[in-house]
């Protein structure tokens, strides 16, 4: 049995409180944090950032795919590869907040007008699953959450 999907009005309230969340996190990280690694191969907080930055915009994109066109393929991306481009680039943490904010703005406005059957429109993953524009207004949210987590693990790593 399929549970009924959230409201599209839940699905942007949730997806707008990890926004929040995630910058108020990484805007009252000290500053001696921001690049902080507990090795080289874990991800300091400004990683996270412009990963965080980078994936919504990829999801935001895949979303409206779904909306637009019919069942569209969803290329899959390489994420070490993004964090390394952005590691290399040491571009300022303000463009990740910055980046998050506007496509954030964007993607709540369009989850809050989906419909019942836009909610049911799908496209096709890259590996093999199809994705429901529900399963990724929903996935939006965790993405942002989980890192928000990730953020709380560096700091409390940091600290040790």
């Amino acid at each position: 049995m399929s549970e009924a999907p959230l409201s599209p009005d839940l699905l942007a309230e949730r997806y707008l409180a990890a926004v929040e969340a995630f910058t108020e996190a990484i805007k009252t990280l000290p500053a001696e944090l921001v690049d902080w690694q507990e090795r080289p191969d874990k991800w300091s907080a400004r990683d996270v950032a412009f990963h965080v930055a980078e994936i919504d915009q990829m999801l935001g994109l895949r979303l409206r795919r779904i909306l637009g066109e019919n069942h569209p393929e969803l290329a899959g991306v390489d994420t070490q590869a993004g964090v390394a481009l952005f590691r290399r680039s040491r571009l300022d943490l303000a463009l990740a907040l910055d980046s998050l904010a506007a496509t954030s703005a964007l993607n709540t406005a369009l989850i809050e007008k989906l419909s019942v059957a836009d909610l049911k429109r799908k496209g096709r993953h890259s590996q093999g699953h199809d994705v429901t524009a529900a399963d990724l207004a929903a996935f939006m949210a965790f993405h942002i959450e989980a890192h928000i987590k990730q953020i709380g693990r560096i700091v409390a790593a940091a600290r040790r």
